[in-house]
């Protein structure tokens, strides 16, 4: 049974499409829906620039997940939403052990080439480390 999802969410239209993938599975399946950004600092970060960067990244996550919650309370659907920085990886992994997870539906991310094999890419690296079940949304993906 599916309880709670974890849905990384960063604006882009991969992120969308699995955020509409995962809002008809959590009003299918009754389950709650967890949505995750993260913001990720340039290295090596200065404290100006670091605070600016959080703030103003806060800012526009909080705003595009009041456009969410709105479509989560239409369906009916428990939403909550977090902002958290560091290497995204590593926080939706960190987030998915500590939260008890079911599963993690995130979209895909296009890479190819040397950009691919240097680089790899988040959804890829997730799918690999993560203990649970990653449902991998593509972007051109219909409801």
């Amino acid at each position: 049974m599916i309880k709670k999802m974890l849905v990384p969410y960063n604006g882009e239209e991969q992120a969308e499409a699995a955020f509409n993938f995962a809002l008809d599975l959590a009003k299918t399946y009754s389950s709650e829906l967890h949505i995750l950004s993260v913001i990720e600092l340039p290295e090596p970060p200065t404290e100006v620039e670091t605070e600016a960067i959080l703030e103003s990244s806060t800012g526009y996550y909080e705003n595009l997940f009041k456009g969410l919650s709105k479509k989560a309370q239409e369906a009916g659907v428990k939403i909550s939403t977090k902002v958290v920085n560091g290497h995204a990886e590593d926080q939706i992994l960190n987030e998915t052990e500590k939260g008890g997870y079911d599963v993690i539906v995130m979209g895909h991310q296009t890479r190819s080439g040397l950009g691919k094999w240097l680089l790899g890419s988040v959804t890829d690296r997730v799918v690999d480390h993560a203990k649970c079940t990653v449902i991998v949304v593509k972007k051109d993906h219909k409801k």
